[in-house]
């Protein structure tokens, strides 16, 4: 005989084989959608079905798929959750239902007499699997739900653990989670998740425990730990992996800084944790986030101090400023980090605020100022002996002699630069360096080595993952494109590079702008205002992930693409 069943968890006897049932899949939302892109997806299947049981006429359409997609992924793909929305449509448009599933558990119920009562509202049936879990499984249940994006074995003995819960009772506890269909584990089993449904039940019971606080701040302990230790191998030879790790943990560290707000120390832990994810977020493209996020931790009442950690992050804050364009704010910034590292008379942080400085003067167009900060800088980190300080000053004097067109000076310096940053095996500053120099390289007329070196670059930026660095390698590509004389390449380039800013929020500084601005101006005059514009609106149009794989391919070609005026 042969028993098919379904249950929240193994059975456990004899003979069982158990097939874990994911969610239905669900469309991603996205600011807009057509019926035909999420008809596949099982759950948009599930919820069309119900729907027109509920309201015979409903139909999804291209007017109402974003709405459609957005309540089959915020209920994770549950089908009974899924039932329950298309009921609704009894008493409400589908757009409002998406408005409304904030509260989803007030809105999610069914007036179905023949449902079991554990089927007829959504919380119902969570509450039912949650009264079926013993007391030491409810508090950890409880405890996870402070997580966001998913969590580690490590993240989770790390906050789950506390009063009857030992660390050491934590893997078994979760793995009897899982098995009870309260946690997933991802297939290469090290990361665990709630559906956000889940989660979200998990938190109103968390709150309601009165461990609410104490296990946030365990969480943002954790995660202050985390991007603490990841900061200096972002720099590193491992810098590959540090990166795809902080990526996995993103919601996590920002869901830690929003607890700042609130915890005990909040001031001064909310200070180390936006001073350790500072490189993180600069490589990844993340200016605005990390702007706003060091401003917020700049402001709060216990972060005033005129300590060190407040001059590092002021300085960072100048950082992201001048990066993002907002010049006047980042002389704010650095000039407060500055006046205070000389207070307490530590030169090596004086060294490090003076390069973001005369960046930022330089920016402002105050080329005197910019020198008299970036040869101090450079002159103080060669005493310090901080290689890595070193190759910073020398690539931002290199930058400021390009600006006023002293070659051969910024090649000389850069050419140090690479040997320094090669040495020390940071792949994002080998990037950026070669990428100055190709900039060189192009201005002199040395387009062979011009490309041989972005490839070396484009390289790089694939193994990365660095999206700074790739937006600057898609200018470099056009710049080098329009010298070439590949005049829609370039400009097609040009327009991913656009897009791509708008979306980072990086800006260029004025060297880099000027070298641009200078190779555009061939392609403006060789293919005329109408092409320019309809090649980099066809650049915009493709993604930041195409427009890699274009330029990688571009510059990888030889024999087709001589290097010679007029080809395109």
């Amino acid at each position: 005989m042969t028993i098919l069943a379904s249950s929240r968890e193994p059975l456990n006897i004899r003979g069982e084989r158990t097939y874990p049932l994911a969610p239905l899949t669900a469309p991603a939302p996205a600011p807009t959608l057509h019926a035909d892109a999420i008809a596949a997806y099982s759950a948009v299947q599930l919820f069309a079905d119900r729907a027109a049981a509920a309201q015979p006429s409903f139909r999804i359409t291209d007017d109402n798929a974003r709405a459609v997609a957005e309540i089959c992924h915020r209920l994770d793909g549950i089908p009974l959750a899924l039932e329950l929305a298309a009921a609704r449509l009894r008493s409400m448009p589908v757009d409002r239902i998406a408005e409304r599933l904030s509260d989803r558990f007030r809105l999610l119920t069914t007036g179905d007499r023949t449902a079991l009562p554990r089927q007829q509202t959504l919380r119902a049936l969570i509450d039912w699997s949650y009264d079926l879990l013993d007391e030491r499984e409810r508090m950890l249940f409880r405890r996870l739900a402070v997580f966001a994006g998913g969590f580690t074995l490590d993240a989770a003995e790390n906050v789950g653990a506390e009063g009857d819960v030992d660390e050491a009772d934590v893997l078994d506890l979760l793995a009897r989670l899982v098995e009870k269909s309260l946690v997933t584990l991802d297939a290469a089993g090290e990361r665990y998740r709630m559906l956000e449904t889940v989660r979200q039940y998990a938190l109103e019971r968390l709150e309601a425990s009165g461990e609410a606080d104490a296990t946030r701040n365990r969480h943002l302990a954790f995660y202050v730990a985390l991007a603490e230790r990841a900061r200096p191998e972002l720099v590193g030879p491992d810098q590959r992996a540090w990166l795809a790790r902080l990526d996995l943990e993103r919601e996590n560290i920002l869901s830690a800084h929003a607890w700042c707000e609130h915890a005990a120390d909040g001031g001064q832990l909310g200070l180390q944790l936006v001073r350790a994810i500072r490189t993180y977020c600069l490589y990844r493209g993340m200016l605005g986030i990390g702007l706003r996020a060091t401003i917020e931790a700049l402001a709060r009442p216990g972060a005033q101090a005129r300590n060190l950690i407040r001059c590092r992050v002021l300085s960072d804050a100048g950082e992201f400023a001048t990066s993002t364009g907002r010049h006047a704010d980042a002389l704010q910034y650095l000039t407060e980090s500055l006046a205070i590292a000389r207070d307490l008379g530590n030169r090596s942080r004086v060294a490090v605020t003076l390069q973001p400085l005369g960046r930022t003067y330089a920016a402002l167009g105050e080329l005197d100022a910019a020198r008299a900060n970036l040869q101090e800088a450079l002159a103080l980190a060669r005493v310090s002996g901080d290689k890595r300080e070193v190759a910073a000053a020398l690539s931002s004097v290199a930058q400021l002699e390009r600006q006023q067109r002293n070659l051969a000076a910024a090649a000389t310096l850069c050419e140090e630069c690479l040997t320094m940053v090669r040495a020390l095996g940071d792949s994002q500053s080998i990037a950026i360096t070669l990428l100055n120099l190709a900039m060189i390289a192009i201005l002199l007329d040395s387009r062979a080595r011009a490309r041989e070196i972005v490839r070396e670059a484009a390289t790089i930026v694939l193994e990365t993952g660095s999206r700074l660095v790739g937006q600057s390698l898609l200018d470099v590509t056009a710049g080098l494109a329009a010298a070439n004389g590949c005049w829609v390449t370039a400009t097609r380039f040009l327009g991913a590079a656009e897009r791509e800013a708008e979306t980072s929020g990086l800006r260029r500084d004025r060297a880099d702008d000027a070298f641009l601005a200078e190779q555009m101006a061939k392609v403006r005059e060789a293919i005329g205002d109408d092409e320019f514009k309809r090649a980099e609106a066809a650049g915009r149009g493709i993604s930041y992930e195409q427009a890699l794989e274009e330029a990688q391919a571009w510059l990888g070609e030889s024999g087709s693409d001589p290097l010679e005026p007029g080809r395109s």
